[in-house]
């Protein structure tokens, strides 16, 4: 997302908007992030913290240049929208290594700003929303376990996550069921997603 637009920014300038999606592709595989992994995770508090780290080994990259990019767009975007949606809290580069950490006020205003679909939420609020939960859910904790629409819909206490972003997230939770084009790591806390599926990626959780 935001660095690999910074390097097109050399020649051409370019909404950081468009900057965050490029630097999107997020690796993470570990229940938790190292210092040297990308990573989403969902907070308790509802908001969503992304860390992104990049290559950032060229002698004419700027980490000011690229910090007040990331900035002057998330200023931008939040006097737009008359709220502090977005906020970043570090931009730093090391041993040709970027890292941008960045907070979002809730999972829409993540959504908006990467210009992708990230609901999550209580199930029953995912139907009132119009998305399609007529599917098969895989049991996180045994794959011969499934759940149906009426199954998932009966978890009261259970939030799904919903999503067309390909970005692994941590949980604020442990994953009860998934879709078939997600896998969770051995405690249920990271979920990655099937990069060759253009379905959406749903996650049921508690």
């Amino acid at each position: 997302m935001i660095l690999s637009s910074y390097f097109l920014q050399k020649h051409k300038l370019a909404k950081v908007a468009v900057l965050i999606l490029f630097l999107g592709t997020l690796a993470l595989t570990a229940c938790n992030a190292g210092e040297g992994e990308s990573s989403v995770s969902l907070l308790k508090d509802g908001a969503v913290k992304a860390t992104i780290v990049e290559d950032f080994d060229k002698s004419y990259y700027d980490k000011d240049e690229l910090q007040q990019m990331i900035l002057e767009e998330v200023v931008s975007y939040n006097r737009q929208l008359r709220e502090d949606a977005v906020s970043v809290d570090k931009v730093s580069v090391e041993n040709g290594i970027a890292r941008v950490e960045m907070t979002y006020a809730d999972s829409e205003s993540y959504a908006a700003f990467n210009d992708g679909v990230f609901f999550l939420g209580p199930v029953s609020e995912a139907q009132k929303a119009g998305y399609d939960l007529n599917k098969v859910f895989i049991s996180s904790s045994d794959q011969l376990v499934t759940a149906g629409m009426s199954d998932i819909l009966e978890m009261s206490d259970a939030k799904i996550l919903i999503t067309d972003m390909k970005e692994p997230v941590v949980l604020d939770g442990k994953a009860v069921y998934v879709s078939s084009n997600v896998e969770t790591d051995k405690k249920c806390k990271t979920v990655s997603f099937d990069e060759t599926s253009d379905e959406m990626a749903y996650i049921i959780y508690k």
